[in-house]
C-alpha cells in the first residue's frame, strides 16, 4: 500500500509542477447569446503551499511540506453576440481548433449550431446550421469524423458528419424522435422523452444518451464507416429519477492476464439528487449491459444531508453536472438550488452558494467494493446554479458556469487529496452562464 501511495504522491507532484507558464484562454457561453473568452494567468507567490489543509484532508493524512504557492488573475479578454437564441453548450475540438456551439433555443423556433474557429485565441464563425430546438449537449465520436447532439425539448438525437476537408461543416446524418406512452411519475419534468447528454463510451463503439424524462439510458452502436449509429437495449434507471449526465472509470480489478478491462458507469440522476453505479459489460450477442453494484446509490448532497424542499415533488431537480477527476480517483458532482454555504458558514463563500459533492473511489481490493464511493464532503461552488464545470488537464483547476449568478469561478483542487482549496478567480456580469470550457 505504501508503495501505491507513493506512486500516486508523484502523480500529484508531476500535476502540480504541470502550471502554465503563460496564460490559459476559456470559452464561456451564455443563455444572453453571448461567448465570452476569459484568461487565466498563474502568479508565483511569496506564500509557501498550502497555508491550510485543504477541504477533505483525511485527519490521518501527514499534512504536505511547504512548496511553491501559484495565484491566479483570470480576466475577460473578448466577448461578442452570437445572434443565437439561447446557447447552452461548447464543444471544442483542439486537434483542428474548431469550437461548437449548441443553441437551445428555448424562446421559439429551430436551434442552431455554429463551428468558430479559435486558432486566433478569440472565435471567429465559419459555419451556422439549422438543427431542431432543445440542443443541450454534444459529443464527438469516431475520432472527430461526427457529432451526436440530443435535444431535450425536441425529445430527439441528432446525428451529423463533420466534413474531413471544410473546416466546421456539419452535414445531418440521422435524427432519432423518440417518444413515451404518457407522463412519468414527475409530470412537471417528465412530460415527454427529455435527452440530456450524450456521452461516448470507453470503447469508442456505442453513444449514450441520458433521457431525464423518460428515466432511460438509450444506447446506440456506433458504425465506424458510415457514422450511422443503431439503436440498442437501453438502460432502465430509478422511476422518477430523472438521468441527466454520467461518467465512466476503468474497473481497476479488470484487464489483468490479457483480459479486456471492463468499466463503472456512474448515472447522475437530477431529480432524485442521486448517483448510481453500474458495472459496464460487453455481451458477445453485442450492445452494453448494465449491472447495478449493490448498495451504490448515492445521495449527490452525501448521506444525511437533506435535500431542498423546493426540489421535492413537482420539483425541477438538484443534481447537476458530473465528472472524474483526471487521475481517476474521485468523483464530483455540482448541486443547484441546496444553498448549502453562506459567508459564515465552513467553509465559507463570499456569496450564497449551492455545493460541489466529491467522492474518492474504492481502490478495488476485492470485487464487492469495486466502484464504491466514499464521501468527503461538500464545498461552496462560488455562487447559485452551477449548472456545468470543467476540469483542467491538470486536474488541479475547475472551473465553474454559474447560471444564476451569472459569473464564472475558478476553484483550486489539491490533486493529491481531492480536497478543493478556495476560489482561484472569479469573473462577473456574465449573464446566465451555460457552459464554461478550457482551451487547452
Amino acid at each position: 500500500m505504501l508503495y501505491h501511495s507513493n506512486l500516486r504522491r508523484l502523480f500529484a507532484s508531476l500535476l502540480a509542477i504541470s502550471v502554465p507558464a503563460s496564460a490559459v484562454n476559456l470559452f464561456v457561453s451564455s443563455y444572453d447569446g453571448n461567448i465570452t473568452t476569459l484568461s487565466l494567468t498563474p502568479h508565483l507567490s511569496s506564500t509557501p503551499w498550502p497555508v491550510q489543509k485543504p477541504f477533505g484532508w483525511p485527519s490521518s493524512h501527514p499534512s504536505p511540506a511547504p512548496s511553491t504557492q501559484w495565484t491566479w488573475s483570470l480576466d475577460v479578454i473578448d466577448s461578442f453576440n452570437t445572434s443565437t437564441q439561447s446557447p447552452s453548450w461548447l464543444l471544442l475540438n483542439k486537434q483542428n481548433n474548431i469550437l461548437y456551439l449548441i443553441d437551445e433555443a428555448t424562446t421559439s423556433g429551430n436551434g442552431t449550431i455554429v463551428s468558430y474557429s479559435t486558432s486566433t485565441g478569440t472565435p471567429s464563425q465559419l459555419q451556422r446550421t439549422e438543427a431542431l430546438a432543445g440542443g443541450v449537449h454534444a459529443v464527438f465520436f469516431n475520432s472527430g469524423a461526427a457529432l451526436a447532439v440530443p435535444h431535450y425539448t425536441g425529445s430527439a438525437l441528432e446525428v451529423y458528419s463533420i466534413s474531413p476537408t471544410s473546416p466546421g461543416e456539419l452535414k445531418l446524418l440521422q435524427t432519432f424522435v423518440f417518444s413515451m406512452s404518457g407522463p412519468g411519475p414527475v409530470p412537471n419534468r417528465q412530460d415527454s422523452p427529455h435527452p440530456h447528454e450524450t456521452l461516448l463510451d470507453p470503447t469508442g463503439r456505442f453513444i449514450l444518451v441520458n433521457d431525464l424524462g423518460a428515466d432511460l439510458v438509450r444506447v446506440f452502436s456506433i458504425d465506424a464507416t458510415t457514422n450511422l449509429l443503431t439503436e440498442v437495449e437501453s438502460l432502465q434507471a430509478a422511476t422518477g429519477s430523472g438521468p441527466r449526465h454520467a461518467a465512466f472509470t476503468i474497473d481497476p480489478l479488470s484487464g489483468k492476464d490479457g483480459q479486456d478491462p471492463s468499466y463503472i458507469f456512474y448515472l447522475a440522476a437530477e431529480i432524485s439528487a442521486t448517483i448510481t453505479a453500474y458495472r459496464v459489460s460487453y455481451p458477445a450477442a453485442g450492445g452494453m449491459a448494465f449491472t447495478e453494484l449493490p448498495g451504490a446509490v448515492y445521495p449527490s448532497l452525501g448521506p444525511g444531508h437533506p435535500v431542498p424542499a423546493t426540489t421535492t415533488g413537482e420539483s425541477t431537480g438538484v443534481t447537476a453536472e458530473i465528472a472524474l477527476s483526471p487521475d481517476g480517483r474521485f468523483v464530483i458532482a455540482s448541486n443547484r438550488r441546496d444553498l448549502s454555504f453562506n459567508t459564515t458558514t465552513r467553509p465559507a463563500s463570499d456569496i450564497p452558494s449551492d455545493s460541489f459533492g466529491t467522492w474518492a473511489l474504492s481502490a478495488g481490493h476485492n470485487d464487492v467494493d469495486v466502484g464504491d464511493l466514499s464521501f468527503m464532503g461538500l464545498f461552496p461552488a462560488g455562487g447559485s446554479y452551477p449548472r456545468q464545470f470543467s476540469i483542467n488537464k491538470a486536474g488541479n483547476l475547475v472551473a465553474v458556469g454559474l447560471q444564476e449568478s451569472g459569473r464564472v469561478v475558478i476553484l483550486e483542487r489539491d490533486v493529491d487529496t481531492g480536497g478543493f482549496l478556495g476560489q482561484a478567480g472569479v469573473v462577473e456580469g456574465l449573464g446566465e452562464v451555460t457552459c464554461v470550457v478550457w482551451d487547452e
